[in-house]
């Protein structure tokens, strides 16, 4: 979830999450009364724009913004306006620059109530992979086109109006081709992983503080939902990836143990060829792990309990990937 979903943001770790499940009763788990994902506040976005678009008076608009959409929302939806700083101002904005985006994007994104069963099977099929999961739970919101995804605790945020973009949305009033370039490759069906993905590191326990580090945190996520689909990832920069894997190979291994991520992570809008390389490096890194382990089970939690942020760490993992 670079990838606009990661060029958007450069990401605190926070991402993603949805149910409790359990081996007997899988969808047992949060609570009876609760639902596992939450869709409303799209729902009241859409209401609230409604509302909003045929206004002239901009206060008017902000006010209704935050009394029919923010003031109803999720604590999903608040904990995602604090990490990604929007308001109900900002999505006024957003809604009277981009009139054309938001009407070609609104249909996908009451699609996604049609997935959450997929999703929520997804999920049984993760708690059967690392039985040591901790629950999390979903909330699909709309920003101000400010993130395609992130996390908080366990919490997973999903940015609709971005994640349910494809070919067919309406890009033309964006002053730059970062939204084009994303949406290109993109299907709806792709929040699935999206989500899965965000899933992922809501079980983690630390970032990187190195570029190894928070490549193998970013690609650890990649890899685990690849095992969870039980079907490649088909994202460009993993496609990009596994066409010039030795270049990257070797280019990777001369910065990896910096701090500086520009060349490799969260570089979406700036890089003239791919963004978030590390992406694939640190997918490539545990799938080679993976690979060598005997205990399967073990090695997924070894992947995904494993310290980032700790340099001994990390270079033990990769000396016991046989990557290099």
């Amino acid at each position: 979830m670079k990838k606009l979903c990661c060029s958007l943001r450069k990401n605190t770790r926070v991402y993603f999450a949805a149910f409790v499940f359990s081996l007997v009763c899988p969808l047992s788990a949060f609570s009876q009364h609760e639902p596992a994902a939450l869709t409303s506040d799209i729902d009241h976005f859409w209401a609230a724009y409604d509302s909003v678009r045929p206004l002239q008076d901009r206060e008017k608009q902000v006010q209704l913004m935050q009394s029919m959409y923010i003031d109803k929302g999720t604590d999903g939806l608040k904990a995602f306006m604090k990490l990604r700083r929007f308001d109900a101002a900002r999505l006024v904005d957003a809604v009277n620059k981009y009139p054309r985006f938001w009407s070609s994007i609104r249909s996908n994104t009451f699609t996604i109530k049609e997935k959450i069963p997929a999703i929520e099977k997804h999920i049984r099929d993760f708690n059967l992979l690392y039985p040591d999961y901790r629950p999390a739970k979903i909330f699909f919101t709309i920003t101000a086109i400010r993130a395609a995804g992130t996390t908080k605790d366990s919490m997973v945020l999903i940015g609709s109006e971005i994640t349910m973009g494809d070919p067919a949305t309406d890009v033309s009033e964006f002053p730059d081709k970062r939204l084009a370039n994303f949406f290109q490759s993109q299907q709806t069906n792709n929040i699935i992983p999206v989500v899965v993905h965000e899933y992922v590191h809501t079980q983690q326990k630390s970032e990187g503080k190195t570029l190894l580090g928070q490549s193998l945190c970013e690609g650890a996520c990649d890899f685990i939902t690849e095992l969870v689909l039980r079907q490649p990832l088909q994202n460009a920069y993993l496609r990009y990836g596994r066409e010039n894997e030795k270049v990257l190979k070797e280019a990777f291994k001369k910065e990896m143990m910096g701090e500086d991520y520009s060349n490799w992570l969260y570089n979406g809008t700036v890089t003239k060829t791919m963004g978030d390389l590390g992406y694939f490096m640190g997918y490539t890194i545990c799938k080679s792990y993976y690979k060598r382990a005997k205990d399967k089970q073990q090695a997924v939690k070894d992947i995904i309990t494993l310290n980032y942020a700790d340099q001994a760490a990390i270079t033990a993992f990769l000396s016991a990937s046989a990557y290099y």
